[in-house]
């Protein structure tokens, strides 16, 4: 880390006055966190240590075109300077279309351009961030300066630990996701289905009802997707991911096999559900465009073609179990008529999940004490999280039953500022939702994040480097692009065609990806205790 600058010690000052008061304020929930105001700090400073020279944190993300960005930006610093004076802090507001993100914040890195917060991703090139050292280690960071972010994400900083140094704050949100089947009300209703035996939590047991669609409604699908059993059920349900296709049987039971690295594609349950699919396309409960590019399986239901979706994530609703079926809040806003959502896996929680969307602090910060007190204040002020997320009160969202809506007369392209990357910063269970929405989705995600955190991943914490095969998972992928569409929508009969595609992952050094992937999966454990 940086040597410390002058006023560091009233930094330190501030954070305790910041938390006395964020101990005094705290409710329980976020309703009443966005209903305590912070008390003024303007005391930190005051304890004969030299007052902070100012600041300006430059906060990089990516967002569409914002026409009001600027009037966002002032009041944001208004409220910083009304509520926080002794940090003599303002921020800047960078955000980078998707499009060029990834291009643009590489360059900026490599120019050494100065700013300070960025989002980044496991997907979205924090790897190699870290590898070049353009992000700062956050470990002493977060012990200084994120006492609230601790208090909410102190357990879950593995998804951004290399090398033993934390090198990203994880945005606080669902720890995974249910998924499952998301069908038709109305045909359930009309043929008085049975979904009890869902809650085997098996693919296999729809069958009979996507049989009585099949007969009785010759102009519905049965099943739309592009992925079927073969998608985030089985990954999630099935395996434990390392890397590409390879990864943990969890369906193994021999106890000497829970650490055994394997081509995921070897395992007897993925053969089990593609031959389940290719039943279920022979049969025509498939739609056979399964496969388009960009098939959008939601207009289907909004025309009336369609009974179920098949594999997908689901909403994350209170009382979420497996074989429980309930109305998704979502999908029934989205496409106008009642949709049923019954999970039948439950993810657990991953070193992967941990690390899909993160905030860091980067190497040419000039202040990342500052850039970690701003990070930090987004975990525990509701005002400050609602501006950079909302916009401003009255001009950019009105509150209806305690619900973000535009204002009357405006439509999203017209409010001046509107985004939906609320998960990209900060506490998310100090939110708003936005009318239509669940209002109690963040209390539901505080209950479901117990689920998941109840059942984490053998190998939770282990993050694999993939530069001794970077050739290799390149010409896996390229191998896996050329089977996988037809598998997953049942159009390729897996006892032909899995054995194949085996041989040319073999071909392509699966072998060595799986060796390597086990190197240092052993080593992990011998130095973890595991």
């Amino acid at each position: 880390m940086k040597r410390v600058k002058k006023g560091t010690l009233a930094l330190s000052s501030l954070l305790l006055s910041l938390s006395l008061v964020a101990a005094g304020c705290s409710g329980g929930n976020g309703n009443e966190a966005k209903n305590n105001q912070p008390a003024n700090d303007a005391q930190a400073s005051t304890n004969g240590e030299k007052a902070l020279e100012p600041y300006e944190v430059v906060m990089v993300y990516p967002d569409g075109k914002q026409n009001d960005l600027g009037v966002v930006q002032d009041a944001m610093n208004d409220y910083l300077k009304t509520t926080y004076p002794a940090l003599n802090m303002t921020v800047k507001l960078n955000p980078i279309d998707w499009s060029a993100y990834s291009d643009k914040t590489n360059l900026m890195m490599s120019s050494g351009q100065k700013f300070d917060l960025i989002w980044t991703a496991n997907w979205m090139n924090f790897d190699a961030q870290v590898n070049k050292g353009g992000l700062l280690p956050l470990d002493d960071l977060l012990s200084q300066y994120g006492p609230d972010i601790e208090a909410v994400e102190g357990k879950f900083h593995d998804g951004a630990r290399r090398s033993g140094k934390i090198y990203g704050v994880h945005v606080h949100q669902e720890l995974g996701n249910p998924q499952g089947i998301a069908i038709s009300k109305s045909l359930v209703d009309k043929y008085k289905l049975d979904l009890s035996g869902l809650k085997s939590g098996e693919f296999k047991d729809l069958e009979p009802i996507l049989k009585t669609i099949k007969d009785n409604e010759p102009s519905i699908t049965p099943a739309v997707g592009p992925a079927f059993p073969l998608g985030a059920y089985y990954g999630s349900g099935s395996t434990a991911n390392i890397v590409g296709p390879v990864g943990l049987d969890l369906r193994d039971t021999d106890p000497n096999n829970t650490y055994k690295v394997v081509n995921t594609y070897e395992t007897p349950r993925y053969m089990e559900l593609a031959k389940l699919t290719r039943e279920w396309f022979k049969a025509g409960y498939i739609n056979k465009d399964a496969t388009t590019p960009g098939v959008d399986i939601w207009k289907k239901f909004q025309a009336g073609t369609a009974f179920a979706a098949i594999g997908s994530d689901l909403d994350i609703l209170a009382g979420t179990e497996i074989g429980a079926a309930q109305l998704m809040p979502s999908k029934t806003s989205s496409v106008g008529s009642d949709v049923i959502q019954v999970p039948l896996n439950i993810d657990r929680l991953q070193t992967t999940k941990l690390a899909a969307t993160m905030q860091g602090i980067s190497q040419t910060s000039e202040d990342p004490e500052r850039a970690m007190m701003l990070l930090n204040l987004f975990y525990r002020d509701a005002k400050l999280l609602t501006l950079f997320n909302f916009g401003v009160d009255g001009t950019h969202y009105v509150l209806k039953d305690g619900q973000i809506a535009l204002p009357d007369g405006k439509t999203q392209e017209s409010v001046g500022f509107y985004h939906d990357i609320m998960w990209q910063i900060g506490n998310q269970m100090l939110n708003y939702t936005r009318v239509g929405e669940d209002p109690n989705k963040y209390k539901n995600y505080e209950e479901f994040n117990k689920k998941v955190a109840s059942n984490p991943s053998p190998i939770l914490g282990f993050v694999f480097d993939s530069e001794p095969v970077k050739n290799e998972l390149i010409a896996v992928s390229k191998v896996q692009s050329t089977f996988d569409p037809g598998l997953q929508s049942g159009q390729l009969d897996p006892e032909v065609e899995v054995p194949k595609m085996i041989e040319k992952l073999k071909g392509a050094g699966i072998d060595k990806i799986v060796a390597e992937a086990q190197k240092q999966l052993d080593a992990w454990r011998a130095a973890n205790g595991k």
